[in-house]
């Protein structure tokens, strides 16, 4: 990644090499090691918006303004000079600004005014709408109140015999009950590990040693994938961690985090995911069974 300063040397005003501005700004977040995902997270410029300006689609791009900032944003976290791209945008875009038009200012016609007559009777409908307003707020119209009904004789006589109270359950079944619900439930420590996306959900699982990626991208709702058992201990980063279902040996574990919560380093072994969800009460619940045919596992990249 290079500079602004550097970017000036290396990438000079005007049409960098031949390349469009989407090409070039693919060829430098390459370079740079960068994923798109990553890139809109940071910058907060939709990935729709990063995708359709790598693509030079810009058809599919705001008006300029906003996409002459997504383009300069774009440019500036891969390394480039963002004010020679964007001059290079301008030149190959299409889009145009947002001119609101003039107003008119022609005189009204007269003929199309209301007469007199018309105005007159407007205004006499819009005073008996207020007063019959003001009329129905003071309560004059309102019906007449109807005579209050007689009292209830009282009742005489003594009081029912209280009805007889209903068998109890045996306090012991309850007892039992009530601590096997709020007992904790064992996490196995060894077994294979499961991840099962409730919704698209875009996740990395990599080596914390060797940085060596066993899977990234995007994990359609549905999808499972085991973690391989023959490459060590992986760790796992997400950006949706609640979307994500992780199970061991076939027993569901509590969720990673919140549904937008984004987790990074969560080791995906039996050990130590027993360890995260030590003491939980009730925590882990075990799989009844899949509902339905799982979906494909997605392809380790």
């Amino acid at each position: 990644m290079v500079d602004e300063e550097q970017g000036n040397a290396a990438y000079p005003q005007g049409p960098y090499r031949g390349l469009t501005v989407g090409a070039l700004l693919a060829e430098a977040r390459a370079a740079a090691g960068r994923e798109l995902a990553d890139l809109a997270r940071e910058t907060r410029v939709p990935l729709r918006h990063l995708m359709a300006i790598e693509a030079d689609d810009h058809e599919s791009l705001p008006a300029l303004p906003y996409a002459l900032g997504f383009v300069k944003t774009f440019a500036r976290s891969v390394g480039l000079n963002p004010e020679s791209v964007g001059a290079q945008f301008r030149a190959e875009t299409r889009l145009t600004p947002h001119v609101p038009s003039a107003p008119s200012l022609e005189p009204l016609d007269e003929a199309r005014l209301p007469s007199r007559g018309l105005a007159m009777a407007g205004l006499a409908v819009l005073v008996l709408v207020i007063g019959g307003l003001g009329l129905y707020g003071s309560g004059v119209l309102d019906p007449a109140p109807s005579a209050s009904p007689a009292a209830a004789p009282a009742v005489t006589g003594s009081a029912p015999a209280s009805a007889p109270a209903p068998a109890s359950t045996p306090t012991g079944a309850m007892a039992g009950a009530s601590a096997a619900a709020m007992a904790p439930l064992t996490i196995p420590t060894s077994g294979t590990v499961t991840l099962t996306a409730r919704s698209d959900v875009w996740v990395k699982i990599y080596s914390r040693t060797t940085g060596r990626k066993a899977f990234q991208g995007l994990m359609v709702a549905g999808s499972i994938y085991k973690l391989p058992e023959d490459k060590g201990p992986l760790v796992l980063r997400a950006g949706r961690a609640g979307e994500i279902e992780v199970s061991v040996a076939g027993v569901k574990l509590p969720p990673l985090g919140g549904s937008v919560e984004t987790v990074d380093g969560v080791v995906l072994t039996a050990p130590a995911l027993a360890e995260r969800f030590a003491g939980s009460a009730a925590a882990a619940t075990p799989v009844q069974g899949p509902a339905s045919q799982p979906a494909p596992e997605p392809a380790p990249r």
